[in-house]
């Protein structure tokens, strides 16, 4: 939203805005859907439902490629599966925490650079 900001301040204007996830409300708020103040509530009202919705479980986003992933979710079946593909070396994986911990601890140790 800053940035299309700064761009309009230089008169110029998008003709098409997208996004992904919260991008999607920033896009909204460019494109004059929402208001600024409108996209500010609607992502902290999302990231509340998140948190309650995700209850006992957890995501970790690895810059893997999902073939990739799904081999080293191997064992891990019924607690944590691939829940997004965000690129071609950008998955996200979700499940229960202590799968999520072993498998961060795992990516760490071989220089994986994944995130909660």
């Amino acid at each position: 939203v800053s940035l299309a900001a700064v761009w309009e301040d230089w008169g110029i204007r998008p003709s098409a805005v997208i996004g992904h996830s919260q991008g999607e409300i920033a896009a909204a708020c460019v494109a004059g859907a929402l208001s600024l103040d409108d996209a500010a509530r609607v992502v902290a009202l999302r990231s509340r439902a998140i948190v309650a919705l995700a209850g006992k479980g957890g995501m970790v986003s690895v810059p893997l490629p999902v073939e990739q992933v799904r081999e080293e979710l191997t064992g891990y079946e019924g607690r944590v599966s691939v829940a997004a593909v965000n690129g071609p070396a950008s998955v996200v994986v979700s499940g229960d925490v202590a799968g999520l911990d072993e498998l961060l601890a795992c990516w760490t140790e071989t220089g994986v650079r994944a995130r909660r």
